[in-house]
């Protein structure tokens, strides 16, 4: 309550929340002793119905003592209903007798409290609704308006009703007056002009008022929508462009620190409004206007996008909400807060009305989006913010439930059916321009079946989830991933949740640097553990606690939430595939559709086991995807590759079967003890120990073991024959990177044996008979470098699918051994056998390098002929060199006389090389005979092209490689010409070449184009010109040079005004030729350099060179130089460059530098900002001339000096 006492204030009760009942009419309103005072005088304009029971000499109190307060003053009499006091929207379309009485609306819409901004746009709709009598178009200006006529101007939509600050009174001589985007002042005010000028009832009866609207009061979307000129303005495009303004009138009170965007509003204002004057004057607008109001709907919704989430902003519709700000936490890092602004600001957008924010559970989704709820609380553009916590036994009734509570809906709960249910909350929603955020949704659901009406221009849906799947599925039109915090982030909110209350002492720092690794930059797990060692000053506490979680020996409440993802996947075998990764794969980076993995399912038969190995695959492929969907991989910053997270790790150590022995990793050197090899143990997992031998002794009895891992014992050297005497059960033995010399007898008598790996096993040199593994599937040999002797009886494995002999003493398989494997799918061989090829019926992927051309098209074409997607054939290459691409589906042919997609049948065999249409990647030498690229292909999935050596290739020609990703081509000794200036390469990102003698430039178009490496091109004197640079390649960022004598510049030709390019990176080295690298007038083009390195140029003496009338410059993202062996150098630039974010410095071998003359920017004290590194020679550093008197003495502390150059750092600057 106010401090001052006010008498009006005994005529009302006071309840919570700023609320108050009328003693009189016993209604609830919210606000100020003013409202109290409007609602007593029944005065208009304060968005507050006037009281009906009130006498009339408190009413008439009330009334003086709003004198000269109020926008406007009731003049209708004792009863004081005055029609400036209605909200404009529940106006009845019934009018009662004479001409100026109001019209009758009900209480409870009177009720209604809405803040109106006055706009001269009134909807076409409503009067509609009362009758027009004719469409025909007259124009507004001067029109005189009878008093019922005017009445029907005020019913206005609720779209609309949001324009006016008081509402439009029934009285003459009280105009409806503009705030902030008012007319402007000098026209008239029509509105104004047209109660003035009221004539008298027309087409009625004596006594009776007019109950229609003449032609002549036609609204402004009337007018235009009725003349050809300006078809279809009104339906599209000037609403919005209303509605945004008036948006914008609401805001800026927010925009008084943004001169700027406020200049662009006026802009705005000013010409729609000399628009709206226009169509008043009846005259027509020209296309080009009429296509301006759409682009100002854009700009406008620009303006609000910056302006309308401003911090700490309070609005007058914020106060009247009916949610309240939520309580939020302090968020770390500035990703958050960049988060907050981008949902804030797809909020703002108009065709976005889904969004979706998603990623593993603890990540702190829920914390940011309440922050964005009272962002949006405090913005006007939105009548209320619901929040939901979507429950956990989901179901459409009891979300209904939560909506119906949040949103006011009292009903709801009486009525049971859930379609009836779902039209009531449709209807209860259908009108708010409102945000509905629905938290921790795990599955998707119809928003029809709920009664959610999302559309454009209404309710807006916010939600989380851990699912990208539930984003899909749920049609969110954009999805928002929260990712883990950085290193660094990590730190910080780890220490704010320890209070330690000081710096932590070195040991434990250390200590708790290794455990915050464990937490991965999950701030869930961070502020677990910080708060569990709140207090612990001890270093054997806190390594006990390294400890447990490294071995996934504590229970944590975050391993509570994560297995929510894990529920969340909802279906058991990606569950059993995603507990199989875990146990199997602890510490392996993985990419996202690594066949390593799949293999490993395969060989668990957890994809069912029945199939070709594409359909199995495919399979998995499936699988990984939901995982990754699931939030259950991480993708690691900055790589293609993703990784389990260590608590996810450890969720999945509790939720393991009982039946598992998970002992992987831990540093044993001994097996475990018998005692815990019980009888129903299924799986052991203890790969990655120091277990040095299995001794005698030891003979676990677990008959219902299928698998048993002991790979990267790297130590292991024997197993004694008695340990797998009682496995008779195990299916999966992997014994892979281990000392193993030779298998143990009794494993050849496991019949129920399905994969044996061995792979990397470079000490095996014997394998005992295998004639009894009947059921053998899969037998990986690959990498066992010792062996050499086919085992006994291997020709009877007819079950065997999976064979890789790649890296062992077999060149070629064993004579007749591929003719017994009828159900061989995956073959990896190191060299195929004449008439082989014909045996392999049902292999779909092949690995292995062919003799001659005739088995390598006959291996192609059986290929073709079982779909295979995955296969790498190498044609006359001797080596077994080991695999250099990611792709699938891969061709090396080292020397061939012509390669084509399609060969003909007569001459075929003669050399030329058939190609199969879905290769991926493709790297030929000495093709003898082609003298360009256009008859070869189409090859529509190609993704690399290596050509080296090709004699007469003189161009490239007309390529068929419409998703080629990079192209590399290697002594071509006659190649002039790389592409026609027509000839596109629209997926092209890296584009290499070596040893041309005859290119001198590069003309390549690809709009994709990201990094060109050139080396050892003799006669290029330019790299590329600018015009070239800007139309074709657009999207360039790095340049590598090297060995081209006669290189003069990098970028030639005229320097266009009005090009901005995307080079970002610099590199050149051994280009004698050149003089200087840039110029000042070059910088201005290249805005976003960030890393320039220039060594072994003998000729450069300037990097930066002048250009007439131009002296300074700046490069404002520069942050890496790296320059040495300049012998000539004898200045980075002429004049002065302006480098605010140069980071790392290094010069050595330039005897001749004088100046750097990089201007820095200053610190207070007027000191240069130093760089974070400065390295450089002590010759060099003695003779540099400083412009900046202060500058030596501000680096002094800074630099290292060296005598011989350090290592080079290339690394820096070397964009893949």
């Amino acid at each position: 309550m106010p401090k001052e006492k006010d008498s009006f204030r005994e005529h009302v009760e006071f309840l919570l929340n700023n609320k108050w009942k009328c003693n009189f009419c016993n209604k609830e309103y919210g606000g100020s002793v003013t409202r109290i005072k409007a609602h007593l005088a029944g005065v208009g304009g304060y968005g507050i119905h006037g009281c009906n029971i009130v006498n009339s000499e408190v009413r008439s109190e009330a009334q003086k003592a709003l004198k000269g307060k109020g926008p406007v003053e009731s003049r209708n009499g004792p009863e004081g209903n005055a029609l400036g006091s209605l909200h404009p929207r529940f106006i009845s379309s019934s009018i009662t007798q004479g001409p100026h009485q109001p019209m009758i609306v009900s209480d409870e819409d009177a009720c209604r409290e809405t803040s109106f901004t006055a706009m001269p746009h009134p909807s076409f709709d409503v009067i509609s609704a009362v009758g027009i009598g004719s469409s025909a178009s007259i124009p507004l200006h001067e029109t005189n308006v009878p008093s019922q006529s005017l009445l029907a101007q005020n019913m206005i939509s609720q779209r609309d009703s949001s324009s006016y600050t008081q509402q439009p009174q029934s009285q003459v001589g009280y105009s409806i007056r503009p705030w902030n985007l008012s007319y402007p002042s000098s026209s008239r005010d029509l509105a104004s002009e047209a109660l003035i000028n009221m004539p008298g009832p027309v087409n009625a009866e004596d006594g009776d008022p007019n109950t229609e609207v003449p032609q002549d009061v036609r609204t402004d979307d009337a007018l235009v929508d009725s003349r050809p000129s300006s078809c279809g303005l009104v339906d599209q495009n000037t609403p919005t462009l209303k509605r945004k303004l008036e948006e914008l009138s609401n805001r800026e009170a927010d925009m008084d620190e943004l001169e700027a965007w406020c200049r662009k509003a006026e802009r705005i204002k000013g010409e729609y409004w000399s628009m709206v004057q226009a169509y008043r004057e009846g005259r027509s607008l020209a296309p080009q206007q009429i296509k301006r109001v759409d682009d100002f709907s854009k700009e406008v919704e620009d303006i609000l996008g910056h302006c309308g989430f401003q911090k700490g902003s309070t609005t007058y519709a914020a106060r009247c909400r009916k949610s309240s700000p939520l309580v939020t936490t302090e968020l770390v890092g500035e990703n958050s807060e960049e988060t907050i602004k981008r949902i804030c600001a797809y909020l703002m957008k108009d065709e976005i009305f889904i969004i979706g924010i998603y990623g593993m559970t603890g990540l702190g989704k829920t914390a940011i989006l309440m922050h964005v709820h009272n962002r949006i609380l405090g913005n006007p553009t939105f009548d209320d913010v619901f929040w939901i916590t979507v429950p956990r036994k989901f179901s459409v009734y009891e979300l209904q439930d939560e909506i119906a509570n949040a949103v006011g809906l009292e009903n709801l709960s009486k009525d049971k059916d859930v379609k009836r249910r779902a039209c009531a909350l449709n209807r209860h929603m259908k009108e708010k321009r409102a945000v509905l955020i629905l938290d921790d949704l795990w599955m998707h659901f119809e928003i029809e079946d709920v009664g959610i009406p999302i559309e454009k221009g209404g309710l807006k849906l916010v939600l989380t989830t851990q699912s990208l799947d539930v984003c899909h599925k749920m049609l969110c039109q954009k999805h928002i991933k929260i990712d883990l915090l950085d290193k660094q982030d990590s730190w910080s909110l780890f220490e704010q949740k320890l209070c330690f209350g000081g710096e932590l002492p070195l040991e434990i720092e250390e200590i708790a640097q290794s455990i915050l690794y464990q937490c991965y930059g999950l701030p869930l797990g961070i502020i677990e553990i910080a708060t569990r060692m709140r207090g612990m000053g001890e270093v054997h506490k806190w390594r006990g606690m390294l400890w447990k979680l490294t071995n996934s020996k504590v229970e944590l409440d975050v391993f509570k939430r994560l297995k929510l993802n894990y529920m969340n996947l909802g279906d058991s075998q990606v569950q059993r595939c995603f507990l199989h990764l875990i146990l199997c794969f602890k510490f392996l980076e993985f990419g996202p559709n690594d066949t390593k993995l799949i293999e490993s399912f395969i060989d668990e038969s957890l994809l069912g086991g029945i199939g070709t190995r594409q359909e199995l695959h495919d399979q998995g492929y499936i699988v990984l995807d939901k995982l990754r969907k699931g939030c259950l991989w991480e993708l690691i910053e900055g790589e293609d590759h993703f990784i389990s997270h260590p608590l996810i790790r450890g969720m999945a150590h509790v939720v393991k079967s009982t039946t598992h022995m998970v002992k992987d990793n831990m540093g044993l050197k001994e097996i475990p003890e018998e005692e815990f090899w019980t009888y129903h143990l299924e799986k052991v997992f203890l790969q990655g120990n120091y277990i040095k031998e299995i001794p005698y002794g030891i003979s676990p009895n677990c008959p219902k073991l299928t698998r048993l891992s002991l790979n990267d014992n790297v130590s292991l050297e024997a197993i004694h024959e008695s340990f797998f005497k009682h496995l008779n059960g195990l299916k999966v033995l992997d014994l892979s990177n281990t000392k193993i010399t030779k298998l143990p007898y009794p494993i050849t008598h496991l019949q129920s044996l399905e994969a044996l790996l061995l792979r990397e096993c470079k000490e095996l040199s014997f394998i005992p008979g295998v004639q009894k593994l009947g059921s053998l599937k899969k037998l990986d040999l690959n990498g066992c470098a010792m062996f050499g002797k086919v085992p006994e009886g291997m020709e009877m494995l007819v079950k065997l699918t999976y064979l890789n002999l790649v890296g062992t003493r077999f060149k070629t398989s064993p004579e007749g051994l591929l003719r017994n494997l009828v159900n061989l799918q995956y073959l990896e061989i190191q060299c195929l056998r004449e008439g082989e090829e014909v045996k392999l019926e049902k292999v779909e992927a092949l690995y292995c390098s062919i003799p001659n051309v005739e088995i390598f098209n006959a291996c192609v074409r059986f290929l073709e002929r079982n779909s295979s997607q995955r296969y790498q054939l190498k044609l006359n290459v001797s080596t077994n060199d080991p695999l250099r691409y990611r792709s699938e589906r891969i061709i090396i042919i080292k020397s061939c006389r012509s390669i084509a997609a399609r060969v003909a049948r007569e001459i075929a065999g003669d050399g030329h090389a058939l190609l199969p249409k879905n290769v991926e990647v493709l790297e030929v030498g000495r093709c003898s005979r082609l003298t360009s690229l256009c008859k070869v292909g189409p090859l529509m999935n190609m993704k690399e092209l290596h050509i080296e050596e090709w004699e007469k290739l003189e161009e490239l020609g007309a390529l068929h490689f419409p998703h080629l990703q990079r192209l590399k081509i290697i002594r071509c000794s006659k190649l002039k010409h790389l592409l026609n200036e027509m000839q596109w390469l629209p997926c092209l990102q890296w584009f290499e070449i070596q040893d041309l003698e005859e290119l001198e430039g590069i003309n390549i178009a690809a709009p994709s184009l990201t990094n060109i490496v050139v080396d050892k091109c003799p006669k290029m004197k330019r790299v590329v010109v600018w015009e070239w640079l800007a139309t074709h390649i657009p999207n360039l960022k790095c340049i590598r040079i090297c060995d081209c004598e006669k290189l003069e510049e990098i970028i030639g030709g005229p320097v266009p005004s009005d090009v901005t390019c995307f080079l970002t990176t610099f590199m050149i080295s051994r280009c004698n030729n050149m003089r200087v690298l840039l110029t000042h007038d070059m910088l201005l083009h290249v805005p976003l350099l960030q890393k320039l390195t220039v060594q072994e140029c003998k000729g450069v003496e300037v990097i930066i060179g002048h250009v007439p009338n131009m002296t300074h410059s700046s490069i404002p993202n520069l942050t890496h130089l790296f320059l040495k062996n300049l012998p000539e150098l004898k200045s980075i630039c002429d004049g002065i460059v302006n480098c605010v974010s140069i980071q790392y410095i290094d010069i050595s071998e330039c005897p001749k530098l004088k100046r750097i003359s990089l201007q820095l920017p200053q610190l207070d004290d007027g000191h240069p900002t130093p760089p974070r590194s400065l390295w450089i020679d002590q010759h060099t550093w003695d003779s540099l001339e400083w412009d900046h008197p202060l500058a030596r003495s501000s680096l002094q502390c800074l630099v290292q000096f060296r005598g011989k150059y350090p290592p080079p750092i290339l690394h820096f600057f070397y964009t893949d």
